[in-house]
């Protein structure tokens, strides 16, 4: 084991600060001996310097950072036993308590070496005082580093002291990877009194609550409650969401630590913490949402919602936030510049990750939905070009159902069908796109196929059939949108837009599409989301087969975008030196991102060519060409390269 050179002077030089508070911090020798600590440093040496700074650390009488980085670069290498070994004990509730951020992030480097081990997290869970101080110092802090770091040692510990699901009464996650803990830590901090009490006390506006904490102070407290109780709910829904200690609870009218978090801890005419608390709804939605998936273990009132939709659902916040959504009336002028972003993303969340309890609503608020966002997209088309697009209702658009927006269609108010591609934009072409590649595959091991009970009203291959039919809905209503996509593409001082049509011709490319039921399934089928036939489908293809492409790859080598968009595929892409001084007038690197994005298109049709196959007439050549464009590059053939690169002096 080595011994640094510089330690016996720094060694000298912290007992002359211990004698005498006013000597000033030597920086440099500290700096020398930062860069000698290494793994085989006898373990002798941070034991001696953490026992020397801790016990100068409350009179020094200058910025302590210089010594709590020596400190905590000494201990690197120390387990939390180590650091239990070292006497005179260190005493970290007097770091937690200490006025001073540098070192209360020492004495959080120093407790979160015990998330490592389940055993040491055990062991600071039996000290009663050091995890209410650390409660307190994350929640009470005015340095947003010291509370990030204390957040970050308190998860570390509750999670590696996470007991098997199975012994807390409820199914085991699949991804639970054997979980070793003992939930110690977890009894302490939500069912011990005097630590839950801090929760509330620290977080709570009204009269004669505990602490000093100004109301600035609280509402702060109350944004990280928020953000922890979504992370222990991912892992212990029930910790949170059941009385753990009633008499700690009616003190302030609640139930839980999330009822109380939800439903009485904020102020709602504060707007920003009202904008706070949406998006805690929020963020509660996306934990254990099923999705187009029922989940095997059901713990919430259906296998399309999850424990924390029945909640909001419960506790009637849910509909609350759908009422501000659809009627905006009931907000109050101020609400109105800052909620309808929360409130909107709340939608969008809900309608993308709950599809089937969405579409269990009743009709009229479906069609509310439906058209509120057709109000929303009545817009000039000046406006679609150059002003401010309806951003939140276009996210909704893309997440609702697309069996919904079939059933629009058939009454003539589908929305998606009023987004222009001339003048194009950006965000426009995105939901499109999103809309049109289908639903996404999903791998949830303790799941099943919503599609095996046949008593939903969507699943994931109705999706898929309804992505494909909205497609070709589209197309009939915009013929000419491929012209327009080609044309926006090759904009490269729009280059955003450009991105996205490209974006938009890969969505297309690589669409999860299926094909819709034959008649002989459809006509005794009763639910309002039920799709078309395959052949009633085909009534739209201007063919005189009446057929249409089953997938996007087909779809691409079928009129229209046979004709607008391979060509403009095929096309080598543009060169640097359409730009202005030889492409040093692109700044942004438009040439480069918009070929790589291309060549990432003509990748993705040629190998989904390749697998499928085709027996239409010229597929070879279509492939052959594929796979020249593709082997030459994003910079196109090789004679081009060289001129671009001429051209801008490289």
């Amino acid at each position: 084991m080595a011994i640094p050179s510089t330690f016996d002077a720094v060694k000298a030089h912290l007992a002359d600060i211990q004698a005498d508070p006013s000597t000033s911090i030597d920086i440099s020798l500290i700096e020398r001996l930062k860069l000698q600590l290494v793994a085989n440093t006898d373990p002798t040496v941070p034991a001696t310097l953490l026992s020397q700074i801790s016990a100068l650390l409350p009179t020094l009488q200058e910025d302590p950072t210089p010594l709590t980085t020596l400190a905590t670069k000494a201990t690197d290498y120390f387990s939390f036993t180590d650091l239990r070994s070292i006497e005179p004990p260190i005493d970290l509730v007097a770091g937690f308590k200490a006025p001073s951020p540098p070192i209360n992030l020492l004495a959080l480097s120093l407790l979160a070496k015990a998330g490592l081990a389940s055993g040491d997290a055990a062991i600071v869970a039996g000290e009663l005082g050091l995890v209410a101080s650390l409660v307190e110092l994350w929640l009470s802090t005015s340095s947003t580093g010291v509370a990030q770091a204390a957040l970050d040692t308190l998860w570390a510990l509750l999670e590696v002291d996470l007991a098997n699901h199975l012994e807390n009464g409820e199914r085991e996650l699949a991804n639970e990877e054997g979980h070793t803990g003992q939930g110690l830590m977890w009894r302490r901090v939500f069912t011990d009194k005097d630590v839950y009490g801090i929760f509330f006390g620290l977080c709570s506006l009204q009269p004669g609550a505990p602490g000093e904490l100004s109301k600035r102070e609280r509402t702060i407290a109350q944004g990280r409650l928020m953000g922890f109780l979504v992370k222990a709910g991912s892992l212990r829904w029930d910790i949170i969401s059941k009385s753990q200690v009633p008499e700690v609870e009616a003190q302030y009218k609640s139930i839980s630590l999330l009822h109380f978090a939800a439903c009485q801890m904020v102020d709602v005419s504060d707007v920003l913490m009202h904008m706070t608390l949406l998006s805690f709804y929020r963020e509660l939605l996306e934990i254990d949402a099923p999705g187009l998936v029922a989940r095997r273990y059901v713990q919430s009132a259906s296998t399309f919602s999850s424990p924390a939709l029945d909640f909001l659902v419960a506790e009637k916040l849910h509909s609350k936030v759908l009422e501000y959504y659809l009627d905006d009336s009931k907000l109050d002028p101020v609400d109105l510049i800052y909620l309808p972003g929360p409130i909107m993303a709340y939608v969008t969340r809900y309608a993308e990750s709950y599809p089937n309890h969405l579409l269990q609503n009743p009709p009229t608020l479906l069609d509310g939905i439906i058209a509120r966002i057709s109000r929303a997209l009545a817009i000039p088309s000046v406006q679609w070009a150059h002003g401010e697009v309806p951003t939140g209702h276009l996210a909704i658009l893309a997440s609702l159902p697309r069996v919904l927006l079939i059933e629009a269609g058939k009454h003539g108010v589908n929305p998606m069908l009023a987004i222009p591609t001339s003048p194009t934009n950006g965000e426009a072409l995105d939901v499109l796109g999103k809309i049109f590649r289908g639903p996404v595959h999903t791998a949830v091991s303790d799941s099943m196929d919503l599609n095996t009970s046949g008593q939903t009203a969507t699943d994931w291959h109705h999706e898929a059939a309804a992505a494909r039919m909205l497609y070709f809905l589209y197309l009939n209503e915009h013929p000419n949108f491929w012209n327009d996509i080609v044309a926006a593409a090759d904009i490269l001082v729009m280059k955003d837009v450009a991105l996205s049509a490209i974006s938009f011709m890969r969505a297309i490319v690589s669409a999860n599409w299926q094909p819709l039921p034959p008649a002989s399934h459809v006509s005794g089928a009763s639910s309002r989301f039920q799709l078309p036939s395959e052949e009633g489908l085909g009534q739209l293809s201007p063919a005189s087969s009446g057929l249409l492409p089953l997938s996007g790859p087909w779809a691409i080598l079928t009129p229209p975008a046979l004709t607008t968009l391979l060509p403009y595929l095929f096309k080598p892409p543009r060169s640097y030196g359409e730009f202005v001084g030889g492409g040093a007038g692109d700044s942004q690197n438009a040439v480069w991102k918009v070929a790589t994005a291309k060549h990432d298109v003509l990748v993705a049709l040629y190998r989904a060519l390749q697998e499928t196959g085709g027996q239409m007439e010229g597929f070879e050549d279509i492939l052959q060409t594929l796979r020249q464009r593709v082997n030459e590059g994003p910079s196109g053939p090789v004679q081009q390269t060289s001129a671009q690169v001429e051209t801008v002096n490289l």
